[in-house]
């Protein structure tokens, strides 16, 4: 009797560690690349996110991963480089290029955030172009001086409208913001940076 008592209860240990916040987490999918960069012989930049779970009833904002595989020492390796997490939205890469500022090789990632905040009029997207190069020890970094420039971020959209659930906002409140594609941003980097 008390083998099949201590039996049954570690099936039910079993369940329960498998159910509750141990189980696997989702698997990761490339959403954007492989790219082939310059900055790294024979070296890749791609962007995942995890899968969500097919059957579950409210699918979840996930944050993106931004990893480099490159081979050193005739070794494969992957790094992180960056994470881009919920904002007010789920965060999406809109756009991945390259390009030389000052005579230095770049990868930029614009990211977009869907903002929709109806209580406080707010219906559109949040621009952000984040700059990466190697640093002084040869790794991919965010290059702060560019990735920090005002003009690289910015709101595109309806903020602070009149509605409904909003009586106090504006009747003309859509904002423009001037660098969300690749050829904007090149164009305006070219004008700054160069």
């Amino acid at each position: 009797m008390k083998q099949k008592i201590l039996t049954g209860f570690i099936v039910l240990i079993g369940v329960v560690y498998n159910t509750i916040g141990f189980a696997k987490a989702m698997p990761e999918k490339i959403i954007q690349g492989p790219f082939k960069t310059a900055l790294y012989p024979n070296g890749k930049i791609y962007f995942t996110r995890e899968d969500d779970d097919e059957n579950a009833v409210v699918q979840t904002c996930h944050p993106i991963s931004f990893f480099l595989e490159k081979n050193q020492n005739s070794l494969q390796q992957k790094e992180k480089i960056d994470l881009y997490e919920e904002d007010g939205g789920c965060p999406e890469i809109k756009s991945v290029f390259f390009g030389n500022i000052q005579n230095k090789k770049y990868i930029f990632v614009m990211v977009i955030w869907d903002s929709k905040h109806p209580g406080v009029g707010m219906d559109g997207d949040f621009y952000q172009t984040h700059a990466y190069t190697r640093n002084k020890e040869g790794i991919l970094s965010l290059d702060r001086i560019i990735s920090d420039d005002g003009n690289l971020s910015g709101f595109e959209g309806g903020n602070n409208c009149k509605s409904d659930i909003n009586p106090d906002g504006d009747d003309d409140c859509y904002m423009k913001y001037k660098y969300k594609t690749a050829a904007d941003v090149k164009k305006y980097l070219k004008q700054k940076y160069h």
